[in-house]
């Protein structure tokens, strides 16, 4: 029997609560299309480091937060926006933290989620998600290429606003909604999503099959 449990490491605040959601609905259909055995999967949860290492690099920050998690995940999800970059964040900010963490456990096995730009992007690949959520027929303009936009996010709350949300509290109430609405099949015509998605599906297998069997 696999075990499937994600802990997401999310450069801000809030991103963890879309990705935690989309992540409920990928890893299913994953494991099924890529473990041989059974499989048990718990929700996707936020990961942090502990508190006395806020002041550290993010290198150290990401080793610390999978060493606080390590006995209750065995699939570790790091975030990073790509600032139109992804490649460069990759290499700076997401792998010298792997490496350090891999060090005391060599077996770990992760996934690095690089949006283009921001997370937001993700977001607005859907407009029936939107329709859905604020139930509603009102045409919707969303950008046909979500990674194309220089501020994704400002995007997203002007089409929230659009639709009457109440934005008090900020754009970021939102982003668990969105996450549990947001078709995969949407998000899979974004070429980040598409990277991300494969290497989950080699997480699983490393999973299901440690010994490279």
């Amino acid at each position: 029997m696999i075990w499937l449990c994600a802990g997401v490491y999310a450069e801000g605040p809030t991103d963890d609560r879309f990705l935690c959601n989309v992540l409920n609905r990928m890893l299913p259909p994953l494991a099924v299309e890529v473990c041989k055995g059974g499989f048990y999967i718990d929700d996707a949860r936020r990961i942090s480091e502990p508190r006395r290492m806020r002041g550290a690099s993010r290198e150290e920050r990401i080793a610390a937060a999978i060493e606080e998690s390590w006995g209750e995940c065995t699939l570790f999800i790091v975030h990073s926006d790509g600032e139109g970059a992804p490649d460069v964040v990759w290499r700076e900010r997401i792998e010298p933290g792997l490496a350090r963490a891999r060090r005391a456990h060599p077996d770990l096995v992760a996934a690095a989620c690089v949006p283009v730009r921001e997370t937001e992007a993700s977001m607005l690949a859907d407009p029936e998600a939107f329709r859905r959520i604020f139930e509603t027929d009102r045409p919707l303009l969303l950008p046909r290429d979500p990674e194309a936009e220089a501020d994704p996010k400002s995007v997203l709350e002007a089409a929230l606003r659009s639709l009457g949300a109440r934005m008090g509290r900020g754009v970021e109430e939102y982003y668990a909604v969105l996450g549990a609405e947001v078709r995969v099949d949407a998000l899979r015509r974004l070429s980040a999503f598409q990277h991300f998605e494969e290497e989950l599906r080699k997480a699983i297998a490393a999973i299901a099959s440690p010994s490279g069997d």
